[in-house]
C-alpha cells in the first residue's frame, strides 16, 4: 500500500506537471500506466524512502512540488529535482537533501545530490545567473529560529558547484544594470551593528561575486512584512523615457515606516532616495525622509498602470473635527533614478470595501470624508471647505448597498450607479449647489473597485 500510495504521490506531479492540474486521488487510481521511464524514477525514489527520507517538498514559492521536471542543462530533456529531509540523519549528516536525475537510455539515475543544514527548504528558484546555457539553483535554507541562508548551485555536467553562500532577509532576482541577465539583489539586516543593506551580487562567468551594496536608511530596525510574514520588498521600475528598474524595500523606522529605493546609477548600486539632512533642519542624514510615513494601510502599487510604481503618502483631511472620519487621504508618488518624486493623483481608500475614488486636483487641501450607515446602507460622504466667503457643503456621496431593495435605492434621488456585482450595488449621487467640475462621468471615471490584496500588497 505505502508504494502504491508513493505511486500515486508521483503520478499526480508527474500528470500533473505535464497537464497543468492535479486530479483527485479517485481519478489517480484510474489513471493509465505511467511512462517506463516515469516507473523507472519511482523505483530511483523509492530507494531513497527506503534509507529513512521522506519528501520535504519547498515551503514558498511556484516551485512548491516534492518532485519537479525542469531542463537544467539546455538540452530540451527534463530533468527530475526531488526534496528530501532525513529525519534519522546522523550528527555529521546534513539532513535536508536534493536530488537531480538525469535521463539517460535505460531510465532516470542519479546525476548529482545537493545537502543542505536546517529544518526546511523554504523555496528553490531557477534561473541562469551565471550567464551560460544552463540554470542555477538558487535554494534557500530554513534553519532554527526562523533564519534563512541562500545559496546558489550550478550543476554543470551533473558537477555540483556552490557559486555563493549568504545569510539574507529578503532576495530578488532581477536585471538591475540592465544586461540582460539577472542578477541576485540580497536584503541583510543586521540590528546589532546596524549595517543594514542591499547587496548586489554578479557573475564573473566561473562564480558570483558581491559587485556592489548600499545602505538602507539609518534607524530601520526590521521589514515591514505582509499576512503571511513575506518582506515587502518589491521589484519595478522608476520614471524616465525609458524605465528603470528598482528595488523597494520598506522598513520599519520607530513608529514609523519607510521605503529605500535601490537602483543601478554609475556603476553602483545607489539608495537614491536616501538625503543627507532631513529637509529644513539640521537633523543627520542617512534617510529617505521623502517616503517616511506613519500608516502602512495601503502598499506600493503600479495603481495608475503606467508600469512604474508609486509609494503612497498619507495626507490630512481638509478638517480633522468632524463627527467620524474616514480613513485618510494618499498621495501617489513615483520617482526617477535622481530620486525626485513626483506625484501622480490623490486617492481617498474605503480599504473595507475594497475601493477608491481618485480625487480632483481643486479638491486637493479642502475636502474631508465622513462615514455614516443605515441598514443595507453605507455612505461615504466627500466635502469641500468653501472658498473666500462661501460656507462648505457636501458634494458627493458614494454608496454600498446590499439588501433586497438596493436596486430601488440605487436610483433614489440623484444617484447613478458605479459598479455592482450580484449582491452589492455602488452608487454615488452629486450634492453640490455649485460646479465643482465634476459629473457623473468624471465620478464613473474616478470610482475604481482595487485589484490589489492590500494585506499582501498585490
Amino acid at each position: 500500500m505505502k508504494k502504491k500510495c508513493a505511486l500515486l504521490l508521483l503520478a499526480a506531479v508527474l500528470l500533473g506537471l505535464l497537464s497543468g492540474c492535479f486530479r483527485s486521488v479517485d481519478e489517480l487510481y484510474s489513471l493509465p500506466k505511467l511512462p517506463e521511464e516515469y516507473q523507472n524514477l519511482q523505483a530511483k525514489i523509492e530507494e531513497i524512502t527506503g534509507a529513512g527520507a521522506e519528501y520535504s517538498a519547498p515551503q514558498r514559492g511556484e516551485n512548491n512540488q516534492p518532485v519537479q521536471l525542469k531542463d537544467l542543462d539546455g538540452d530540451g530533456v527534463m530533468e527530475a529535482i526531488a526534496f528530501f529531509r532525513v529525519s534519522t540523519a546522523s550528527a555529521d549528516e546534513k539532513p535536508l537533501k536534493i536530488y537531480i536525475f538525469r535521463l539517460t537510455d535505460s531510465g532516470y539515475e542519479v546525476g548529482a545530490a545537493i545537502e543542505g543544514d536546517g529544518s526546511a527548504i523554504q523555496s528553490i528558484t531557477y534561473e541562469d545567473v551565471n550567464g551560460g546555457p544552463a540554470k542555477e539553483l538558487v535554494v534557500s535554507w530554513l534553519s532554527g529560529g526562523n533564519a534563512t541562508t541562500l545559496s546558489v548551485y550550478s550543476v554543470e555536467r551533473f558537477e555540483v558547484t556552490e557559486l555563493m553562500r549568504s545569510s539574507y532577509n529578503s532576495f530578488k532576482l532581477q536585471d538591475l544594470d540592465m544586461d540582460n541577465r539577472k542578477e541576485l539583489v540580497l536584503v541583510r539586516m543586521d540590528p546589532i551593528e546596524g549595517r543594514n543593506r542591499v547587496e548586489f551580487w554578479d557573475s564573473d562567468g566561473d562564480s558570483l561575486l558581491l559587485r556592489s551594496s548600499a545602505m538602507l536608511s539609518q534607524g530601520v530596525t526590521e521589514l515591514v512584512t505582509d499576512s503571511l510574514k513575506v518582506p515587502f520588498v518589491q521589484e519595478g521600475y522608476l520614471r524616465g523615457d525609458t524605465p528603470v528598474p528598482a528595488l523597494f524595500v520598506t522598513s520599519y523606522q520607530g513608529e514609523e515606516i519607510l521605503t529605500d529605493i535601490f537602483a543601478w546609477r554609475d556603476e553602483a548600486l545607489v539608495n537614491i532616495t536616501m538625503e543627507e539632512n532631513e529637509p529644513g533642519s539640521e537633523i543627520a542624514g542617512g534617510v529617505s525622509y521623502i517616503t517616511r510615513r506613519d500608516k502602512d494601510d495601503a502598499k506600493i502599487t503600479d495603481i495608475n498602470g503606467d508600469n512604474v510604481l508609486e509609494i503612497p503618502m498619507p495626507v490630512d483631511m481638509a478638517s480633522s473635527d468632524s463627527v467620524v472620519t474616514a480613513e485618510v487621504l494618499y498621495e501617489w508618488v513615483q520617482f526617477d533614478l535622481s530620486g525626485k518624486g513626483v506625484k501622480v493623483f490623490t486617492t481617498y481608500h474605503n480599504f473595507k470595501d475594497n475601493w477608491y475614488f481618485i480625487l480632483p486636483e481643486s479638491w486637493e487641501g479642502r475636502v474631508d470624508v465622513t462615514q455614516y450607515a443605515s441598514s443595507g446602507e453605507e455612505a461615504t460622504v466627500f466635502s469641500l471647505t468653501g472658498a473666500a466667503g462661501e460656507e462648505g457643503e457636501s458634494v458627493l456621496t458614494i454608496y454600498k448597498l446590499t439588501g433586497p431593495n438596493r436596486h430601488m435605492r440605487a436610483r433614489m434621488g440623484g444617484r447613478f450607479t458605479l459598479d455592482q456585482d450580484e449582491n452589492t450595488i455602488y452608487s454615488a449621487e452629486l450634492t453640490g449647489t455649485r460646479d465643482y467640475g465634476l459629473d457623473q462621468a468624471d465620478v464613473l471615471e474616478r470610482f475604481c473597485q482595487s485589484k490589489t490584496d492590500w494585506s499582501s500588497g498585490t
